[in-house]
């Protein structure tokens, strides 16, 4: 069967509505986009920063913008039993869109924060994902997964639910099938090799934080 394909230009950058950000190795991927996906309160965001949006999805509660302002393609979307932020995730998988970096996804609001990590968990099983903040990459994972890293890079690791079984080579303090739950069992950890392997049972967020 013929794999479906959409007409957007890679890399492509989603932008959800929390802190805009500063540090140089997000605004680089923003800087190298191609394509510039906004929830509707960072088109806001982004036009300040002086880059105009090719989408903007949303319900247009958070944007001072009118669709007839600067964004390429307006989507309106005004279920209010999902967020933006998943609905801009759910219109990129419609549009067979298999991978996105997510900019924009913490700071501001803790409760968004919180959500839109736990959005990323949802989806990542359908579309590749990975959060770029000012201080690390975020990624969800579950299975059998070799990770890149950088010796000494701080490494932690955060369940989105109950894990049966959960093992990991390669950083400081290896786990070896052990179950863990959404806590603090197994944060601030460090890279000692190039690269780690996990192993797990359910899915884990993986944060890797910046090395500069």
């Amino acid at each position: 069967m013929e794999q479906k394909r959409n007409s957007f230009n890679n890399p492509i950058i989603v932008i959800a509505n929390g802190r805009f950000p500063y540090h140089p190795i997000p605004t680089n991927y923003l800087n190298n986009s191609r394509t510039i996906i906004c929830t509707d309160g960072a088109a806001d965001k982004l036009i300040d920063y002086g880059k105009t949006p090719d989408i903007v999805i949303g319900d247009f509660d958070s944007t001072k913008l009118k669709n007839s302002d600067k964004a390429k393609k307006w989507i309106e979307a005004p279920n209010q039993n999902k967020t933006d932020l998943e609905k801009t995730f759910e219109w990129c998988i419609n549009n067979y869109i298999k991978k996105i970096v997510l900019l924009g996804a913490t700071g501001d609001r803790e409760d968004h924060t919180i959500g839109n990590l736990f959005t990323l968990a949802k989806y990542h099983e359908k579309i590749s994902c990975e959060v770029i903040t000012d201080y690390s990459k975020i990624i969800c994972v579950t299975g059998k997964n070799y990770i890149s890293t950088i010796i000494d890079q701080d490494v932690s690791i955060i369940a989105t639910e109950p894990i049966k079984s959960i093992t990991i080579d390669g950083l400081q303090y290896g786990i070896r099938n052990k179950k863990i739950m959404p806590s603090t069992q197994a944060i601030s950890n460090k890279a000692i090799r190039d690269q780690f392997y996990i192993e797990t049972t359910g899915k884990v967020l993986v944060f890797l934080n910046h090395y500069k």
